[in-house]
């Protein structure tokens, strides 16, 4: 019996000692993970308000791209190295934050906001221009002043306007709609002149077309190689096929106080603008103008292969004319005027006109695109993805030219 006893309190010092020291050693342990926990939480903030810091310096000044090195905080540090070459036309933010033993990194991807963020923008509307029945924009649109509707036109994503008037029907907005916002319309002359000079810098058969007169080009790919024809005016016989590697090296083909007629497919990337020069000339049917002769498509359809990697961009300084129906545009659309159909068009029955893209527009008039229930067109407004993240090369942007968060890294 003694020694029962005598094990039985043996057995049971042990056990206090094997589940005291557990115990104990369960008690540092939590105690360092709660260290290491505050120092990874401190060198995560410190981090994160490093890439804030710098967001808002390139907010308040695009051109900042100083950085920031070993600013003290909370008992840490952060720097802030800033990257503009590992992504083309975006800027790279990487903000290191040290607290103690541990270090943490916050990479934040910023993008130049471009009106091809929006499926259509229009700067102003006119009050007796609506939005119908049969109409549908596939994508993001802003309408500074009123966007009137009638019937029941369907938009898919997010809609903008100054203010909302439905004068009959029920519009369906998919994404929800906010009135009361305005966005300024840009200044197009920058991008034209941009395009304009990257025409210039070709050695290529055509630089820039100067005025007076018309430069009609006619784009076809075969074997995935863009090929062009041209002419001086609607009677003219074509050119003979020039590769556009050829005819427009880097692609930018510009037409300065003339008209500007297009069609066809082609493969690549395309930057085209009708402008005036001075900029103060007034835009008219001649000066300035662009028309779209029939199809202007890509070779390989981003709605089908969205990894395609053609693109085009147009700027004119006047209205962009549409002269057929139906009709399938893609691209990057911009009139610094108004996108509006051939008179002869308006009063036809109705026809599509699909853009993959995007569209911008100063001005919609009643009469862009005919009046009541046997106007000319329905919209079918398809946005392009990639345009968010990707515009055309030298197309407009904001005025502020402000940067996009496309993705934040913690």
């Amino acid at each position: 019996m003694g020694r029962s006893a005598i094990y039985l309190v043996m057995g049971m010092t042990f056990i206090f000692l094997f589940f005291g020291r557990t115990m104990n050693d369960s008690g540092t342990e939590a105690f360092e993970n709660a260290i290491l926990y505050y120092e990874y939480t401190q060198s995560y903030n410190i981090a994160d308000a490093g890439a804030n810091l710098a967001c808002n310096q390139i907010f308040l000044d695009r051109n900042w791209r100083t950085g920031f090195s070993h600013v003290v905080m909370n008992d840490g540090e952060f720097s802030v190295d800033v990257d503009t070459t590992t992504y083309a036309d975006k800027v790279l933010l990487t903000s290191t934050g040290i607290f103690q033993q541990d270090t943490h990194i916050v990479r934040v991807l910023l993008s130049p906001s471009s009106f091809s963020k929006f499926a259509m923008y229009s700067g102003n509307v006119s009050s007796a221009a609506k939005m119908r029945a049969g109409d549908t924009i596939d994508g993001p649109i802003h309408v500074n002043g009123e966007l009137a509707t009638q019937g029941n036109p369907v938009f898919t994503e997010r809609a903008t306007m100054g203010e909302l008037k439905t004068a009959s029907g029920s519009p369906t907005f998919m994404g929800g709609y906010q009135e009361g916002v305005n966005i300024d319309f840009p200044a197009y002359t920058t991008s034209a002149d941009a395009i304009e000079a990257a025409a210039n810098a070709d050695a290529g058969t055509l630089n820039t077309f100067t005025g007076p007169g018309e430069l009609w080009l006619k784009f076809s790919v075969s074997g995935g190689v863009t090929k062009v024809q041209y002419k001086y005016n609607v009677s003219a016989v074509w050119s003979a096929e020039v590769l556009l590697s050829t005819f427009a090296p880097s692609g930018n083909i510009a037409v300065v106080n003339g008209e500007l007629h297009v069609e066809g497919t082609f493969s690549g990337q395309v930057s085209l603008t009708s402008k005036v020069s001075p900029s103060s000339t007034t835009p008219s049917a001649t000066v300035g103008a662009t028309y779209i002769e029939d199809d202007l498509r890509y070779y390989t359809d981003p709605l089908i292969t969205p990894t395609s990697t053609d693109m085009l961009g147009l700027v004119s300084a006047g209205n962009i004319e549409i002269r057929e129906l139906p009709i399938r545009m893609d691209g990057a659309f911009f009139t610094n005027e108004n996108a509006t159909l051939e008179s002869s068009l308006r009063n036809n029955s109705i026809e599509q006109v699909k853009i993959v893209g995007s569209l911008i527009s100063k001005e919609i008039n009643s009469t862009d695109f005919g009046t009541g229930t046997s106007k000319g067109a329905n919209f079918y407004m398809k946005y392009d993805s990639r345009l968010e993240n990707t515009p055309p090369n030298n197309f407009p942007f904001p005025t502020t030219n402000s940067f996009e968060v496309l993705s934040w890294f913690e």
